[in-house]
């Protein structure tokens, strides 16, 4: 089985980071005002840290891409650093699935891998991604 991030997983991404983006530019851009020769300046600041997170939210979910077969669940993601995640199913212990109010929202799934030795994250799939997957993951386990 396949699976990718959901749609709403844009607009999910993007609307966490640009309020933590628009949240950082306020808090740089106020100061700056108070400087008479920085007013170009201040007007700049917040497209320096908006632009970047509209760019980076679509570029992430794109990147989001995994299989689960009979030995391992295989996971990549990433833009500027590209993580790549294989957890063998003799590894896997527990699987449960995160659906945080924002998550709700956009329709979107967490689901988490536990394994012997840590844990890992298979971030904003959509609903049925996340269902197929949880269900592929207990089919796979009643057959070992």
């Amino acid at each position: 089985m396949e699976f990718r991030a959901a749609d709403g997983a844009v607009w999910l991404l993007r609307t966490a980071l640009l309020i933590g983006a628009a949240v950082a530019a306020v808090l740089l851009w106020l100061p700056s005002l108070l400087w008479a020769g920085w007013p170009k300046l201040s007007a700049v600041i917040p497209f320096v840290f908006l632009l970047p997170c509209w760019w980076y939210a679509a570029r992430l979910i794109a990147s989001v891409y995994g299989t689960v077969t009979a030995r391992a669940v295989h996971l990549r993601y990433g833009v500027l650093w590209i993580r790549e995640i294989f957890v063998p199913m003799e590894a896997l212990r527990t699987f449960e699935v995160w659906t945080p109010p924002l998550h709700r929202v956009f329709r979107c799934r967490t689901v988490v891998l536990r394994f012997a030795g840590g844990a890992a994250l298979v971030p904003l799939l959509g609903i049925q991604a996340a269902t197929q997957f949880t269900q592929v993951l207990e089919t796979l386990e009643e057959d070992a």
